[in-house]
């Protein structure tokens, strides 16, 4: 064993693995998952036949963009046996829901050798296939002791990451010079992969397919149900803080109760990313005596909605609400962490609003900028000097939501492009 790996082994098992065994969570479904991450995947059926292809989606954003791909690769092998892990509980919950009924979800292993060996056991894989940025050095040893090539599809290494990665560069180097292919998200993320030792003759850039998932979501039917249990009439402008992160969560509210002493037919969907800022949120405005309701009441029918601002706590609807919104923002980007899923209101056809730290999706806010779909701005007041301008000319927004919408088409035909690249793989295997 290299020197590198043995050390990483010497911490990961040291450190890591009793702790881990204390995270067994108390709700039997999430237990059940952890067990998995442990390679304990009980009587979970993943069928005979051929090829086997190991897929992996580290959360909910990247099993977005792995399931169109994952269409794609069952319509072109209809006899594939295709397993698709997921690192986190949020993550494995969509794809169990959301996947095709044929693909067999599965925790993904966490990266113990003693763990590894169950997990290939259960799985074994002809490819192995990665979504977005996902280089497990134990994880890499197994598929190539096996013989089994690994691909990166909708690759991302942000800068922030590629510091990381050149900090270790003994031990993640052969990882990325191992990749039979490196599909990357955009140019940049090509030079990051580049800089860390992946093969220049075998790095490309194929853009992402969950552009494609955005499109294939839209469905008028889940925003016109949720107008009508929160009893919105359509004269009503709604604002949508989707994704919302730290200071945001109230920053975004401050700039709606501004803009609601102006103009009193408002209505805002305050969605945070982690629902445990909601109890945060609650205190901000009990503080300020605003009157507001949680979503999963009136959704329960409890009580109706009443007051102008909801808390929406409540997970996986966030893409839903964002085809009833007027005024979207989307966070994580006036806090340093990078920006979520600013395209996901295009695929209704809605501008966007975000801050200035955009490094996650600056593929993504460069297209919209260049098509005027989005709005960036540099903080909360300029997000309130901006919405307020924008209230009077709600017909001149929806114009640029069309140009939104154009941006997010632009950005199509990843899928059959990713598909042809696994073909080549699975071709050289025979």
């Amino acid at each position: 064993m290299e020197p590198s790996l043995l050390l990483y082994n010497l911490l990961l098992n040291t450190a890591g693995y009793a702790a881990v065994k204390t995270m067994i969570s108390r709700s039997p479904e999430e237990q059940e998952f952890w067990k998995g991450r442990m390679g304990d995947y009980g009587a979970a059926a993943v069928p005979a036949g051929s090829p086997r292809i190991w897929c992996h989606a580290a959360s909910v954003g990247e099993v977005s963009g792995a399931l169109p791909t994952l269409t794609g690769l069952l319509s072109a092998w209809p006899g594939a046996v295709m397993v698709l892990t997921v690192g986190t509980w949020q993550g494995y919950r969509a794809a169990r829901t959301r996947a095709p009924e044929s693909v067999a979800v599965l925790p993904f292993p966490l990266d113990f050798r003693r763990v590894l060996e169950k997990a290939f056991l259960t799985i074994r894989p002809d490819l192995y296939i990665a979504f977005e940025s996902e280089f497990w050095p134990n994880l890499a040893s197994f598929l190539r002791k096996g013989g089994v090539p690994p691909v990166l599809l909708n690759g991302r290494v942000t800068r922030r990451s590629l510091e990381r990665y050149r900090l270790m560069k003994p031990l993640f180097r052969p990882i990325f010079s191992q990749f039979e292919w490196l599909a990357m998200h955009s140019e940049e993320d090509r030079r990051h992969v580049l800089k860390l030792g992946s093969r220049p003759e075998r790095t490309l850039v194929l853009g992402s397919s969950k552009y494609e998932g955005l499109s294939a979501r839209v469905d008028p039917a889940g925003p016109a149900r949720w107008r009508e249990v929160l009893q919105l009439p359509e004269d009503v402008v709604t604002v949508i803080g989707g994704s919302l992160r730290r200071s945001e969560c109230t920053a975004v509210l401050d700039v709606f109760l501004q803009l609601a002493r102006t103009e009193p037919r408002l209505a805002g969907l305050f969605v945070p990313r982690h629902l445990e800022q909601i109890p945060n949120m609650v205190r901000w405005l009990e503080g300020r005596n605003v009157p507001f309701q949680l979503f999963s009441r009136i959704e329960a029918r409890e009580e109706p909605r009443r007051e102008s601002v909801v808390l929406v706590d409540r997970i996986g609807i966030l893409f839903e609400l964002y085809g009833m919104g007027d005024l979207i923002f989307c966070g994580g980007t006036l806090e340093p962490i990078g920006g979520h899923n600013i395209l996901e209101p295009s695929a209704w056809r809605k501008p966007v609003f975000y801050g200035p730290h955009v490094e996650k999706v600056r593929h993504e806010h460069l297209t919209l900028q260049s098509f005027g779909g989005s709005f960036e701005v540099r903080d909360a007041g300029e997000l309130l000097q901006t919405w307020s301008n924008w209230l009077g000319r709600l017909d001149v927004l929806r114009r640029h939501g069309e140009r939104a919408g154009d941006a997010l088409r632009s950005l199509g035909g990843v899928v059959e492009r990713q598909v042809g690249l696994v073909r080549s793989v699975l071709e050289g295997l025979r």
